[in-house]
This record gives C-alpha cells, sequence and structure tokens, in this order.
C-alpha cells in the first residue's frame, strides 16, 4: 500500500477503532470488490462479525439501492393518490383556469346585465359650482327715480332710495341635485336589457362549451397516463423476455450449438428492448405531466380508472338527435342571434322621439338672484329630425347583421351533423382495430410459443424468435393504442353532440376492460 493510501484508509478508521486491522495484508473481498484488503471480517462496524453486517456496511447497501431505484425511474413513495376520471373530472372543472375564467366571464356579465336595468330609473345627480365673473351684474333704475324727484320738487332726494338693484354678485356658489327620468326611448332600454340577458346566456353556453372541450382533452391525457402505463409494461416483459434468451443464447454458443451471429443478434435486440422500454418511461412521465396540468395540480396523479371498450354503440342518429338538445355551440350563436336582434330594435328607436322627466333643487339659496327658482320640474322632449341618413344606413346595417346570425346558425348545425358522423365513424374504427387486433395477438402469442420451442432444439434461428417476440409486443402495443383512441373518441363525439357531461355516465355503466 502507498503512503497516499494509506493515509486514506487511515482517515476512514472508525473512531476507538484499533488500525492495525487496517493495515493486515489479506485479498480483496469478492462481495466488496472496492473495499481495500484486509478489512472483510476485521472491522464490525464496516463489515462482518459473526456473520452479521455492520452499520457502515447497511448504509452502502441502501445507497446501492437507491441508486438502482433512481436509475430505474421509480419513485420511492407514492407520488399521488389514486384518481378515477369521475373525479379528476369535478376537479378540473373547478380548478382549471379555463373553467375560472368562464365563470368570471358569467360573472362579469350578470353584473352588466343588472347595470342594464337601471337604465329605467331615474338618474339623480349631484353638482356644485363656484363661478367668478369679470363684474357684477346690476339693475339700474335711478333714471326713473330722477324722473320722480323732477316731478315733486318738494321731495327731497334723500327721502328716496336708490333705484339700483345687485342682481348677481362676481363670486357666487350654487349647489344644485338634478334628477332625469326617461319615459319613452322608443324601446332603446329594453333592447339594451335583452341584449345584456343575452351576453349572460352567451356567456353560460361559452362555459359549458369549454367544459365540454376539457372533458376531451382530460380523456385524451388521463388515459394516455394509462397507454404509457400499458406500454411500459409490454416493455419491460419484452426486455425480461429478451434478458433470458439472452442467456440462452450465451449458453448454446458456448456449447457450440448456434453460431456467434446468433448470439450477437439477440444482444442487439436486448439493446432494442432497453432503449423501447426507457422510452416508454420517458413517456409515461410526459403524460403524467401534462396530466398534472390540466388538473391544475402541482402533484402527480395516478389514474386508477383502466382503459376500456363499450359493449354496444348506439347509431349515428341517436346522436345526432342529441345535437339540438341544449348544445352549448348552438345555444351560444342563438345568444348572438338575440344580440342581433335587440341591436336592430335599438337603432330602430332613433326613429321615436325621447320623452323625459326631469327635477332640480337648489341646496345652497344664498347666492340665488331674483331670477333663479329654488326648485324646478318639467318634462323634456329630444327628437332628431335630421342625421345626414346615419340612422337608415345603422339599421340596414344592423339588418345585415342579424342576417348574418341566422346563416352562421344554419351552417353551424349542418357542420355539428358532419361532425358527428365523422367522430361516430372514428369510433367504430377504432371499436373495428381492437377486435381484429385480438385475433393477431392469439395468432401471435402461439407463434412466439413455436419459436421459442424450435429455437431450444435448434430448428430455429435467435432472429426467429426475437420477430416473433416483437411482433407480439407490436400487437400488444397497438391493441392498447386502439382502446386509447376508442376512449378519446368517444369522448370528442359527445363533445360533438353537447353531451361532453355525459362522458362519466358511460363510465359508470358496462365497460369492457381491456388493460393486461
Amino acid at each position: 500500500m502507498s503512503h497516499n493510501e494509506g493515509t486514506v484508509m487511515k482517515n476512514l478508521i472508525p473512531p476507538g477503532r484499533s488500525e492495525s486491522i487496517w493495515n493486515k495484508k489479506t485479498t480483496y473481498s469478492p462481495f466488496c470488490p472496492s473495499f481495500p484488503p484486509g478489512t472483510v471480517g476485521k472491522s464490525d462496524k464496516f463489515h462482518w462479525v459473526s456473520g452479521k453486517p455492520g452499520p457502515l456496511f447497511r448504509w452502502f447497501l441502501a445507497g446501492i439501492l437507491l441508486s438502482l431505484l433512481i436509475l430505474q425511474g421509480r419513485p420511492l413513495m407514492a407520488a399521488g393518490s389514486d384518481l378515477t376520471f369521475a373525479k379528476a373530472l369535478d376537479e378540473m372543472l373547478i380548478r382549471n383556469e379555463s373553467m375560472q375564467t368562464a365563470r368570471s366571464e358569467i360573472g362579469q356579465k350578470e353584473y352588466e346585465a343588472r347595470a342594464a336595468r337601471g337604465l329605467d330609473l331615474p338618474r339623480v345627480t349631484l353638482s356644485g359650482r363656484l363661478t367668478r365673473i369679470s363684474d357684477p351684474i346690476y339693475l339700474d333704475l335711478n333714471p326713473i327715480r330722477d324722473v320722480i324727484l323732477a316731478m315733486h320738487p318738494t321731495v327731497p332726494p334723500a327721502m328716496v332710495p336708490s333705484f339700483r338693484e345687485t342682481i348677481q354678485d362676481d363670486t357666487f356658489f350654487k349647489a344644485q341635485l338634478n334628477m332625469v327620468w326617461p319615459v319613452y326611448t322608443g324601446g332603446k332600454i329594453t333592447a339594451a336589457k335583452k341584449a345584456a340577458d343575452a351576453d349572460v346566456r352567451e356567456s353560460e353556453a361559452k362555459m359549458h362549451g369549454t367544459a365540454g372541450t376539457l372533458t376531451s382533452e382530460l380523456a385524451r391525457y388521463y388515459f394516455a397516463v394509462r397507454l404509457m402505463n400499458q406500454v411500459l409494461n409490454i416493455r419491460t416483459e419484452v426486455k425480461n423476455a429478451l434478458d433470458q434468451h439472452l442467456f440462452q443464447a450465451r449458453r448454446m454458443q458456448e456449447e457450440g450449438f448456434i453460431a456467434r451471429t446468433e448470439f450477437l443478434h439477440a444482444r442487439v435486440a436486448n439493446a432494442q428492448a432497453d432503449r423501447e422500454r426507457k422510452a416508454a418511461r420517458r413517456d409515461l412521465d410526459i403524460a403524467g405531466t401534462a396530466l398534472a396540468n390540466i388538473l391544475a395540480s402541482d402533484d402527480a396523479v395516478n389514474p386508477s380508472t383502466p382503459l376500456f371498450l363499450l359493449p354496444g354503440i348506439d347509431p349515428a342518429d341517436f346522436f345526432i338527435a342529441r345535437i339540438r338538445e341544449n348544445h352549448p355551440a348552438i345555444n351560444r350563436i342563438q345568444a348572438v342571434k338575440d344580440k342581433a336582434r335587440e341591436n336592430l330594435r335599438a337603432v330602430r328607436s332613433e326613429l321615436y322621439p325621447e320623452v323625459y322627466l326631469f327635477g332640480m333643487r337648489e341646496l345652497y339659496k344664498d347666492d340665488l338672484t331674483a331670477l333663479d327658482p329654488s326648485w324646478a320640474l318639467g318634462v323634456g322632449v329630444n327628437f332628431t329630425l335630421f342625421d345626414g341618413l346615419s340612422r337608415s344606413n345603422r339599421i340596414m346595417a344592423a339588418r345585415k347583421m342579424e342576417e348574418q346570425a341566422e346563416l352562421t346558425h344554419h351552417k353551424l348545425i349542418r357542420d355539428l351533423k358532419t361532425l358527428v358522423l365523422s367522430r361516430h365513424q372514428e369510433l367504430m374504427k377504432d371499436s373495428e382495430q381492437f377486435d381484429a387486433l385480438q385475433a393477431s395477438l392469439d395468432f401471435a402469442e402461439e407463434n412466439l410459443r413455436v419459436r421459442k420451442r424450435s429455437f431450444e432444439e435448434g430448428l430455429a434461428t435467435s432472429l426467429d424468435v426475437v420477430d416473433a417476440q416483437m411482433s407480439l409486443a407490436g400487437i400488444q402495443v397497438e391493441r392498447m393504442k386502439a382502446a386509447y383512441s376508442f376512449d378519446v373518441a368517444l369522448a370528442q363525439l359527445l363533445e360533438a353532440c353537447g353531451r361532453g357531461a355525459d362522458y362519466p355516465r358511460y363510465l359508470a355503466g358496462a365497460i369492457i376492460k381491456v388493460e393486461n
């Protein structure tokens, strides 16, 4: 042992232990090849005493196990509790920011509708003004006084007061309470209130549409985690099977039953299986991150509802008939039509006069003049006689807006029918693909069994076994992908016909669980 190695070993000696047992020249332990010579069986703290591991040795083994778990990507504890799809949907509708934004928009529109209802009520304002003018205003009647004195010369001028009166000082203050109450507006206020109510209905329909879209997205992300978990299991089984095949190939090559090329092919296939297993692990992590994001959750989520199929699928006409039953998109465009109609009424109201009541009450009377009243009430009328044909053009524009909304409504219904038919065809295709893959799966399993037996007997090559194993794994993955596509297609079909909220009801009914 060199001087430096001896110094390092000395630093590793537990306190209170003899240094001599570390300096004895023995061989390396086959169980702990990285330990220095002469340590196994000599230190009861670091190694074995009476066949039992010391505490430092147990910490060393725990560190190795911890490293292996980290390298395999396995969590040390449960990252999240099991979550059914129905529970995940409830949490998403509460916590997702898009739903919170939609609910906030409904609240905004409701307050705007309340504000529109106040247009029928009188408007009361309080105003105050402090004014300074250039000169005071006087009423001078002294010329009349002079005439009177001339007609009565016996009257002393001092006995007759001045006929000059101050009407308005150069600085004065006014405080008034004013009221305006619309009595007739030609239907403008009624149109504004109905348009505000239509805004509320539009925002509610928008929220229901957002919920349907998020349900489809949740199905896509939720069952993607289940799919990736199944793929990881399949890739792990393939890796384990090819590990066993590689062991057999090595043994048979050493015994001379197969050529080295067969063994090398088994090693290449084993490495490929390892790559695919690691890729599946990463795909599972990515899917889990996406699921946690749509649920607005900072913690990992463990979905518990398995991939499934339905024992029977309703015909396309059944889903098409559901389109007109409270579809969010149709309700939204209907609200737009209502707003366009009320906009036309509001523009037409400009052809009629506006009648209103008004009132005034002076609160500070000290600066009132002889000409200013302390209060006033009245009726007012506004009527536009000519505005350069603006009203006529606005009416025509409002009619075109109403026409556009009606055309959009008809096109939307036709597009929704086409979309429902397309989604239904995709759903049927995925169901048929799964059934077809089930038959292929049976053949692939039998083929693998035969190939393995033939290889053991020297009648088949390693390539035959690997191809059979990979073929079986490919069919198993495609089968799970078909089930995943079916689950997502069902959610998209229900969204297309406006029944996205019914997805948990299908899960609660009779389903066929397809996971291994």
